[in-house]
């Protein structure tokens, strides 16, 4: 590991010693006040706790044009099955494995504490010369872009953005989806089932899982339809009744993992399990390669004579069909972008919570019009199913500006630094360039930053040579702004 590699992860390794899962970053954000107050620099806050530090130019650059550079100090917190972490007191523990910077159990929260790591670093090393900057540091993005959606736009007075919130290194983003998150509810008819039942626990896990816009395109297994197909399988054997289903963690996080359980009479359990089993094994076979870990489990729990509590047959039906009904996953593929997914969904959580079956999805799309209408299609299955259904207002997408003079710098450099022709993308997640463009009129922004796998899973990765190459295009573009003043 290189010296300025060094120096990025021994910042993002003080970061990760500090809980910030979204909706807890009153820690984070005061450690980062008293690291602009111990140098001198001035901070300044909205009312969502968004976090601006002011950083004076280096000599010989005070009359350069501001430079904002942005990422959001909360992670998704996603931890593996078994695992006794807190996220609200642990620290994450991190691992080096090669080249690839892991933790122990847990994401690594790389996404996004590598872009607040990286900012620090640059701004703390005296060789590397710079603009005015103004770090821009957002707070709860992992829930929808809440807290930026909540951006004072007078915190910043530059028009120049470099997010750090890709990763993908060699790749320069220059747009993406905007997104919805729809929530539906339904009451089930719970009954008391006065005759005996046999019990069957039904559990999917071991998938993958990931971000629902970077790997929704991974072909990966989605646990709560995959618990839903069992069902399925199960209904077409014997009338049974959901008793408890629970699955999903996050709206914008593929569900690794769901379960159930279900009431049959006892002549039909053996039966039942079987139609489960069968089923689990062709799913498993049908994404051996893209989760191999993926698992389905069915035990026969001891029989209940009377009394026990259920959904209704036809309700359980009704939660099966919805289930199976609501898209998730690549709707449509961009026409403007080879391989780049334009429209999606993401069934992202779903539960029994006493009477009622809650559901929620998540919508992405580049084009409003096509956000529109996938968000319609899943408002739809929830009316059809007699549930009470709301769509947020989400948050907005990134237009391309095929004129971007800080993307001619960006390309430019890149190509004299490596010897090699950048990527420009489009992303199906949202990035907070989105906002912070709809907010800031004028704002050229360009999105970029080292490769990670996983992101929002315990498999979230960190590639630490692109840290490297970042780093030094980052150096290169800040100083690139001398002859400006």
């Amino acid at each position: 590991m290189d010296a300025a590699t060094r120096t990025v992860i021994d910042y993002f390794e003080k970061i990760n010693r500090i809980p910030r899962c979204s909706k807890n970053e009153q820690q984070i954000s005061r450690w980062l006040q008293d690291w602009a107050s111990e140098r001198g620099w001035q901070t300044e806050s909205d009312a969502a706790g968004n976090l601006v530090v002011r950083v004076p130019a280096s000599k010989g650059f005070e009359q350069a044009p501001v430079v904002i550079i942005q990422g959001h100090v909360d992670m998704v917190c996603e931890k593996q099955a078994g695992s006794s972490h807190d996220f609200t007191k642990d620290p994450i523990r991190m691992e080096q494995k090669g080249d690839w910077l892991t933790a122990r159990e847990t994401t690594l929260g790389a996404d996004n504490g590598i872009a607040v790591a990286m900012a620090l670093a640059l701004v703390d090393d005296p060789d590397v010369k710079h603009p005015p900057l103004e770090l821009y540091f957002t707070v709860d993005e992992e829930t929808g872009l809440t807290g930026v959606l909540q951006m004072d736009p007078g915190l910043l007075s530059g028009r120049i953005l470099i997010n750090l919130d890709s990763e993908d290194e060699g790749t320069f983003i220059v747009g993406c989806a905007g997104g919805r998150n729809t929530t539906m509810e339904r009451v089930l008819t719970m009954e008391t089932v006065d005759e005996p039942l046999t019990l069957l626990s039904l559990f999917a896990d071991g998938m993958q899982g990931g971000h629902s816009g970077v790997d929704i395109a991974k072909h990966r297994a989605n646990a709560n339809k995959i618990l839903a197909r069992l069902l399925k399988a199960g209904m077409a054997v014997t009338p049974m009744r959901l008793a408890a289903l629970s699955g999903g963690t996050g709206r914008n996080v593929i569900p690794r993992s769901c379960q159930a359980l279900v009431g049959c009479r006892p002549e039909e359990a053996d039966a039942l399990k079987e139609a489960f089993e069968a089923a689990g094994r062709l799913m498993e076979a049908e994404y051996r390669a893209t989760d191999p870990k993926l698992s389905t489990r069915i035990e026969i729990k001891e029989p209940v004579q009377s009394g026990f509590r259920c959904a209704s047959q036809a309700d359980t039906a009704m939660v099966v069909n919805l289930i199976l009904a609501l898209p998730s996953g690549p709707v449509e593929m961009s026409p403007d972008f080879p391989l780049l997914v334009q429209t999606s969904a993401n069934l992202s959580m779903i539960e029994i919570l006493d009477d009622r079956l809650q559901i929620t999805s998540s919508q992405r799309s580049s084009v409003p019009s096509r956000l529109d209408a996938v968000c319609q299609a899943v408002e739809a299955a929830g009316m059809l199913a007699g549930a009470e259904v709301s769509t947020n207002s989400g948050y907005p997408s990134w237009p391309v500006n095929r004129e971007s003079p800080l993307l001619e710098r960006c390309e430019s450099l890149y190509l004299r630094l490596f010897d090699t022709e950048p990527t420009v993308q489009v992303m199906h997640a949202g990035l907070e360039c989105g906002v912070i463009g709809n907010r800031c009129p004028g704002m050229d922004m360009v999105s970029l930053g080292p490769t990670m796998e996983n992101p929002h899973s315990p498999s979230e990765r960190l590639y630490l040579p692109s840290v490297e190459k970042v780093w030094r295009l980052m150096v290169a573009l800040l100083a690139s702004f001398e002859s400006e003043g």
